[in-house]
């Protein structure tokens, strides 16, 4: 919104004295400027920016004070307003009288008088050096925070593998160990290692050991079948061991079908299953399903 003079006389200056009590209220540095960028009235809080007295500062403008590119650059934004008549505003960098360069945001409004014809325009600065600090500070820490998640990320990553490898044990018999808690990401994680090492050692025979997961829920069961399903589009059958009583009844009362997946209590039972199934398919000559 643009400030209106009404009946005023902008060559007489002294009217400017109530205006001139009501800035000087404010903590923020103000100004006021005529179209040949002098200025003509500021508060103490601009004078405190500069390290001028208002004395010095009247009548002079940016050039007499601010380093030079500065100086350009704050005409520049003067004349956008003198020349649309609109307000507006800029972050910019301001050395002050003490040498040391704050980061500002200055919002200028044009003045008008009754006529409408901008006479000068009003600037209000904040200084948001702190702000700045701290918003660069966070970006930063965000930064940090999104490197550190990424190596945390691949970090898990690497332990699922760890912890779930899948290991040859017998010539077209491989094992793969589940454990802790399977969620989506490691049931994932699990499926594609377990049908890479498939594909690679054509493993007619997969020992799916659930010993190590503490918790056999719906979740789980279903990623189990999914595994399963997977495995046997490879031409490979599953044998899952390691299922005590506490499991067995979990898994009965998921009403889940494991028809499809041949049980085992502990892994040298499976093994000895797979090796038998396996050594009679081979000695009759079929494939092993």
């Amino acid at each position: 919104m643009a400030f209106t003079l009404p009946c005023i006389d902008v060559s007489d200056w002294t009217t400017f004295e109530l205006l001139q009590l009501v800035i000087d209220t404010i903590p923020d540095p103000i100004f006021v400027k005529d179209r040949r960028h002098r200025w003509i009235a500021c508060n103490p809080g601009f004078c405190r920016l500069i390290g001028r007295r208002y004395e010095d500062l009247i009548g002079r403008s940016d050039p007499d004070y601010w380093p030079k590119e500065q100086a350009a650059l704050f005409w520049s934004y003067d004349d956008i307003v003198f020349n649309s008549g609109e307000p507006s505003e800029n972050e910019e960098h301001a050395t002050g009288g003490d040498g040391v360069t704050r980061t500002i945001w200055t919002r200028k409004f044009p003045m008008k008088n009754a006529q409408g014809e901008v006479v000068g325009l009003c600037g209000l600065i904040t200084d948001i050096t702190d702000l700045k600090r701290r918003h660069m500070e966070a970006e930063r820490m965000a930064a940090e925070n999104r490197e550190q998640r990424a190596i945390i990320d691949a970090q898990a990553a690497l332990l699922d593998r760890m912890a779930m490898p899948v290991i040859q044990i017998w010539q077209g018999i491989l094992l793969m160990p589940l454990v802790g808690e399977i969620n989506d990401r490691r049931a994932a994680q699990a499926l594609e290692s377990m049908l890479v090492a498939i594909g690679q050692r054509g493993a007619e025979f997969v020992i799916l050991d659930i010993t190590g997961v503490p918790v056999i829920d719906t979740a789980v069961a279903r990623h189990l079948i999914r595994a399963v399903q997977a495995a046997e589009l490879l031409g490979c059958r599953s044998v899952m061991v390691g299922v005590g009583p506490d499991i067995a009844r979990t898994l009965v009362s998921l009403d889940i079908d494991f028809s499809r997946i041949a049980t085992q209590g502990t892994l040298q039972s499976g093994l000895a299953f797979a090796m038998s199934r396996l050594g009679a398919q081979r000695a009759a000559g079929a494939p092993a399903r």
